[in-house]
C-alpha cells in the first residue's frame, strides 16, 4: 500500500489510485479527469489580417512571405508536419497588403496532395503548386497527368480520403496550372498579385533567397519586426482559441495541484499537469515549480510548504498561462502574507488595465498597488503579449521584445507576479491571461483560486 511519502508514485500509468492522492473536484477520488470536452477544430487562416495590412503601411511593406512553421501555420492555419522535422520550407504563404488577393499559397504539389489538401478546402485562398525541387528548368504549365500524385490503380472505388485529396488538388491545378519548380510557381504569384517590384519581407534565409531568385527586381527585407508586431493583436478566430487554451490550462494546472501531497516528488506534479493539460487537448510546454524550470529538478513536495507553479501549454498552438502558490497544510505567516497582498495587488491592477497603457505603465502600476498595500517585497509585474508564443511579441532566435508596447483591443495580456525575493519561507507567483477590450480587460481564465489548499 502507498503511503503519503510515495504519493504519485505510479503516476505513469495514469493509475492515480494512491493514498497521497487528494480527490479532483472534477473527478472521482484519486484520479485525473481524462475526459473533459476537447471543443473541434478550427480550419483556415489565424492571422488578424487588418492588423497585418495596418502594420506593412507602417512599414512600407507590400507583402510578406513566410515558410517557418509557426508563421505559416499563422498566416494559413497550415501545421505541417515537414518543418517540425526539420526540412527547409518548401509551403509559402504570401501576405499582401491590398485585401483583392490578401493570402496565396505556394507548396510542392505532393505536399499538398497529401497533406495540405483536407485543410485547404476549408479556406479559399489560391494555391499556386509546382512539381518538385527538381523540376524542369523551363517555366511550363502543367496539368494533372504531370504532377507527382499517387495513381489511381481503380482495383476499388477511391475512399472518402483519396477522393477530397484529388478533388482538391484538381480544383487548384484548373484554377492556378501548376509550374515545374518552386521559383516558377512563386513568380507567378507575385506577377499575379502585382508584386514583382514590390518591398517583400521574408521570414527565413531560405524564403528570402527564394523571393530574389523569383522576382529579382523586388526590394527584399526581413519580416521579423513585421510579425512581431502583428501577432498581439489577435482575430477573432484567435481570441476564440485563446479562450479555450487559457482556461483549459488553468484547469490542468489546478487538477494536478490538488492531487499532490508532502512527499510527492515535483517531477510528479509535472507530469500530473502535462497528463491533466493532454486529456483537454493541450500540449505541454513547461511547468516551473517552487522557482526551478530545469525538468531534470528532483525534490520531496512537504508539510507547511507553500510553493510557485507557473504552467504553460498550448492548444491548436495557442498559449495558456497560469500561475498560483501552493499551500501544502498550514504555510509559514510571512507566506500567507505574501500570497494575499499579491492577490490583492493583482486585483487593483487588473481592474485599471485598459487599451492605451504602455507596459511599463502597467509595471509601475502594479508596483504602485503593492506598496499602497505595505508590502515589504517586491513583485516584478512584467507585462507581455500572449498567443502563438508565450510571449508574442519578442523576435526570433531570441531578440528581444520591440519597443514599450501599446495596449491595443484584442491583444491578450500576462501580467506576471512572481515574489521577488527570498528568505520569506517559500515562493510565490500569481498570473492570469487578459483579453484587452475596448474599454478595459476581461480575464479569459478563472481568477477566483489565487491559492491553492492542499
Amino acid at each position: 500500500m502507498l503511503n503519503r511519502r510515495t504519493a504519485l508514485g505510479t503516476f505513469a500509468g495514469l493509475g492515480a489510485g494512491a493514498a497521497g492522492l487528494a480527490a479532483p473536484s472534477v473527478a472521482s477520488a484519486g484520479t485525473l479527469n481524462l475526459t473533459p470536452s476537447v471543443p473541434p477544430p478550427i480550419y483556415g487562416p489565424r492571422m488578424n489580417f487588418e492588423q497585418a495590412e495596418k502594420v506593412m503601411t507602417q512599414l512600407g511593406l507590400d507583402a510578406i512571405v513566410v515558410g517557418q512553421g509557426t508563421n505559416l501555420y499563422h498566416a494559413a492555419g497550415l501545421d505541417l508536419t515537414a518543418t517540425k522535422m526539420g526540412h527547409t520550407p518548401g509551403v509559402y504563404a504570401i501576405i499582401a497588403r491590398e485585401p483583392k488577393q490578401r493570402l496565396s499559397v505556394v507548396a510542392p504539389a505532393f505536399l499538398f496532395y497529401y497533406t495540405i489538401a483536407l485543410d485547404a478546402q476549408h479556406s479559399d485562398y489560391p494555391a499556386y503548386l509546382y512539381e518538385g525541387p527538381g523540376g524542369a528548368a523551363e517555366d511550363a504549365a502543367l496539368t494533372m497527368d504531370d504532377l507527382p500524385i499517387y495513381p489511381d490503380l481503380q482495383q476499388m472505388p477511391l475512399d472518402s480520403i483519396e477522393h477530397e485529396r484529388f478533388s482538391v488538388i484538381e480544383q487548384a491545378v484548373m484554377q492556378e496550372a501548376a509550374r515545374p519548380n518552386l521559383k516558377f510557381a512563386l513568380a507567378r504569384a507575385l506577377r499575379e498579385l502585382g508584386l514583382t517590384k514590390g518591398r517583400i519581407a521574408g521570414d527565413w534565409p531560405t524564403v528570402k533567397a527564394s523571393i530574389a531568385e523569383a522576382a529579382p527586381d523586388a526590394q527584399i527585407v526581413d519580416a521579423d519586426d513585421a510579425l512581431r508586431r502583428i501577432r498581439p493583436v489577435k482575430s477573432e478566430v484567435e481570441i476564440t482559441l485563446m479562450r479555450y487554451a487559457a482556461q483549459a490550462n488553468a484547469d490542468a494546472a489546478l487538477e494536478a495541484a490538488r492531487t499532490v501531497r508532502a512527499g510527492a516528488d515535483v517531477r510528479e506534479l509535472r507530469a500530473a499537469y502535462f497528463a491533466a493539460g493532454a486529456a483537454r487537448g493541450l500540449k505541454g510546454v513547461f511547468m516551473v515549480i517552487d522557482r526551478v524550470s530545469s525538468p531534470t529538478y528532483q525534490a520531496a513536495l512537504r508539510d507547511g510548504q507553500c510553493f510557485s507553479i507557473d504552467c504553460v501549454s498550448h492548444y491548436m498552438g495557442y498559449h495558456g498561462d497560469f500561475a498560483r502558490a501552493v499551500h501544502i497544510g498550514e504555510p509559514p505567516a510571512t507566506m500567507k502574507r505574501v500570497s494575499e497582498l499579491t492577490g490583492k495587488s493583482w486585483d487593483i491592477l487588473r481592474e485599471q488595465i485598459k487599451p492605451g497603457l504602455r507596459f511599463s505603465e502597467v509595471r509601475a502600476m502594479g508596483k504602485a498597488a503593492l506598496k499602497s498595500l505595505g508590502a515589504d517585497f517586491d513583485i516584478s509585474f512584467t507585462p507581455h503579449s500572449v498567443g502563438l508564443f508565450h510571449a508574442d511579441h519578442v523576435g526570433n532566435m531570441g531578440s528581444p521584445p520591440r519597443e514599450d508596447i501599446v495596449l491595443e483591443p484584442n491583444m491578450v495580456l500576462s501580467v506576471d507576479c512572481p515574489m521577488g525575493a527570498t528568505g520569506m519561507g517559500g515562493s510565490s507567483h500569481l498570473e492570469d491571461l487578459m483579453l484587452i477590450t475596448a474599454n478595459g480587460a476581461e480575464p479569459i481564465n478563472g481568477t477566483g483560486s489565487q491559492v491553492v489548499m492542499v
